[in-house]
């Protein structure tokens, strides 16, 4: 009754709001507003044209349920698997990396329209992400991407924002709000403006969440503000500015211990305690729990970019510019502390590329280059109850990146597509201890290759196979990890890689993508231990050599397309399957006990899917499951498994007419006790480990959007 009664009184009213409202979008209509862009509409265009593992996430996949972070926008991308850590902390992982950091992220590049998200010293704040002022997600598996990627093992992300082009010009309006099964509200508004005229466009949006998380101390209240501006100078030369400010306040539940999960899920990290020692003796409290000190990540952020294209010289040049100053503060578990950072960054990058016919085959080629400075001030202080205490160290971290690259794809053949790259990386990391000005810097210097051959069946049907070399140095985070004074003794990770894939459709009713890789890893950074639970040895590991091997399938399927149609209908199954072999092929040092071994952190089977009935341009009704299974460890010595459940939700929508829309979303039907996501580390002590999160309860969410 909890979610029953208020959600049913939004149905009624938004259904008040319905009538009379006039039809006016018509272009909306030819679009269809409720079909999602399955991997059957896809048309192999230009951004397929790569002999690599890519992919394109249409906006359509996320805004007609509740989506509130970056995992929901990658629910249909094959290859990436969602590793929930808290409200608004989903951890990517491609390719099974990224599953090392505790908090922030690498090994996985995050830029929005271009320019870097993550930034220079190796960290993603997935709070900084806006989903609903995204019109696409463009994922680079690997080294698909040598522009942007290549300086990093898993991949690059890509959200390109939407623009007065690519919507109705007007005012739309938005309004999200739901609860768990025991009364944990939360939801968000959304609210843009766009327009288009000749040779300009616009677009801005501001996105409001509040989010009472169903755990304790679990609330997240953010701000965001996007906008963009594009300027056509001529037919050839353009330019756009892009804004975005976030202002994110969140607190955080932590991890618990299986056994704390299954006795209360809903409880946050509890304090360490030690006793009693002999009956009736005391229980000494060694650490505070997330309560006491109040678990929180507040994140204060602005950010500028630009990019500008132009002809010059028989060349189309693309050259980019940001600025980023962003503020964190976050209060720990108290022998962490208080950590406060505030800083700035600026970058640039420049691409060009030319077509042109060589010995009587099309050739493409491109080349360029990207420049990134950033500093931060990184304070650490006491956590007395969530307020700095005194002064544990005082840092200045910098970071620089340089890098060149240069491409090319040679046509020998109509159908045959032969491309060949390369590019050089230098990252300098460094930090002053400003107590007595020591500085420790280290520079780390790679190169990242690819070459590969696509060859195309017909215009729908592709068949390639590559070879590529990564490079990736650790992260800030990682360096600092252990004394944030200096710079621990961490090398840089290299990667080679075979990939082979098969993407398409068969006539109009199955659409697939399917990738086989293998990767061989030197000196790949491991997470040995989670600092929430209180562990006195270091937090990462390298192992000497490690392999990642799998499989990532996306196939979506037309059911009766015939009949359907005849209805104006769509049946439609989509699925995204994973198969992971990632192991420690030679540990060494503190990962030496257990070559051989899994790596911690995801399931061997990870599937994902939906069904999905829809009466085009009206309404729709949907079902979708997650499920794991397999091999699946919580810890590199493969002796602490993590428990798999079912979770099933639903999605509907209702389109009134071309001004309103209502939909319906709903998660974890079965309200089961689950495991979202795990922090790896090298041993489990199970008593004390506290590195597993648990899943929402039974959620159900409604939403209405209103154009002006």
């Amino acid at each position: 009754m909890i979610i029953r009664k208020p959600f049913t009184a939004f149905l009624m009213a938004t259904s008040a709001l319905a009538v009379g409202a006039p039809a006016s979008l018509a272009a909306l209509k030819e679009a269809g507003v409720f079909k999602p862009k399955t991997l059957r509409d896809r048309p192999l265009d230009e951004f397929y044209q790569v002999a690599a593992a890519v992919d394109q996430r249409d906006e359509r996949d996320y805004e007609d349920n509740y989506a509130d972070d970056i995992g929901d926008g990658v629910f249909f991308a094959p290859g990436v698997q969602v590793n929930g850590l808290d409200i608004q902390e989903p951890r990517l992982a491609i390719r099974g990396f990224a599953l090392g950091n505790s908090a922030q992220r690498s090994n996985i590049i995050v830029l929005r329209d271009g320019a870097r998200l993550t930034d220079v010293h190796g960290t993603t704040n997935s709070s900084e992400i806006d989903l609903l002022s995204t019109r696409r997600i463009d994922v680079y598996r690997g080294v698909a991407n040598l522009r942007e990627g290549g300086g990093n093992l898993g991949g690059v992300i890509d959200l390109r924002s939407r623009t007065g082009k690519g919507v109705p010009a007007g005012i739309s309006a938005r309004l999200d709000g739901g609860s768990t099964i025991d009364g944990k509200a939360g939801g968000q508004t959304h609210v843009s403006l766009a327009g288009a005229s000749s040779g300009l466009d616009y677009y801005a949006s501001v996105t409001g969440v509040y989010e009472n998380g169903w755990r304790d101390n679990n609330r997240r209240v953010s701000e965001q503000f996007h906008g963009n501006i594009g300027i056509d100078l001529t037919s050839r030369i353009s330019t756009r500015f892009f804004v975005d400010v976030v202002n994110s306040e969140t607190e955080l539940a932590g991890g618990l211990t299986l056994a704390q999960l299954e006795e209360d899920a809903q409880q946050p990290t509890p304090p360490i305690t030690l006793g009693p020692l002999f009956p009736g003796g005391p229980i000494i409290n060694l650490v505070d729990g997330a309560r006491a000190d109040d678990f929180a990540r507040d994140i204060r952020e602005g950010r500028i970019a630009n990019e500008t294209t132009f002809p010059l010289l028989w060349h189309d040049f693309t050259i980019g510019g940001h600025y980023t100053r962003r503020w964190v503060e976050s209060p720990q578990i108290d022998f962490i502390g208080f950590t406060d950072q505030e800083g700035s960054e600026w970058g640039a990058r420049l691409e060009a590329e030319r077509s042109l016919s060589l010995f009587g085959a099309d050739t493409q080629y491109r080349f360029g280059g990207e420049w990134v400075n950033g500093s931060q001030n990184s304070d650490l202080f006491e956590n007395n109850n969530g307020n700095a205490g005194d002064m544990v160290a005082q840092t200045d971290q910098k970071s620089k990146l340089i890098s060149a690259f240069v491409e090319g794809v040679y046509k020998p053949l109509r159908r045959l597509a032969v491309d060949v790259g390369g590019k050089f990386i230098k990252v300098e990391r460094q930090v002053t201890d400003l107590s007595d000005d020591d500085i420790d810097m280290e520079t780390f210097t790679g190169a990242a290759a690819r070459g590969g051959a696509r060859f195309d069946f017909t215009k729908n049907l592709q068949l390639y196979a590559s070879a590529s070399r990564a490079f990736e140095p650790p992260s800030m985070e990682v360096l600092t990890a252990g004394d944030p004074t200096s710079l621990a003794g961490l090398g840089e990770q290299d990667s080679f890689t075979l990939e082979a894939g098969l993407r398409g459709k068969f006539r109009n009713w199955i659409g697939f993508d399917i990738a086989y890789f293998d990767t061989d890893v030197e000196n790949e950074i491991l997470s040995l231990g989670e600092p929430s639970s209180f562990i006195t040895g270091p937090i990462y590991g390298a192992a000497d050599k490690t392999t990642h091997k799998g499989i990532e399938a996306g196939v979506d399927v037309q059911l009766f397309p015939g009949s359907m149609a005849d209805r104006g209908a769509a049946l439609t199954l989509r699925n995204v399957y994973t198969y992971a072999d990632h192991r420690i092929v030679d540990g060494v040092g503190a990962l030496g006990g257990v070559d051989g071994n899994r790596i911690a952190g995801l399931p061997v089977h990870q599937y994902r899917g939906e069904l999905r009935y829809e009466l085009i341009d009206q309404w729709f009704v949907a079902a979708n499951v997650q499920l794991a299974g397999g091999a699946f460890f919580a810890d590199h010595e493969n002796t602490v498994s993590v428990p798999t459940d079912p979770v099933i939700g639903f999605s509907a929508g209702y389109r009134f007419n071309d001004r309103i829309e209502i939909f319906a979303s709903g998660e974890n039907l079965l309200d089961s006790n689950y495991v979202a996501g795990v922090s790896p580390v090298l041993s489990v002590n199970v008593d004390e480990d506290r590195i597993f999160t648990p899943g929402a309860r039974l959620s159900v969410y409604g939403g209405v959007t209103y154009r002006f």
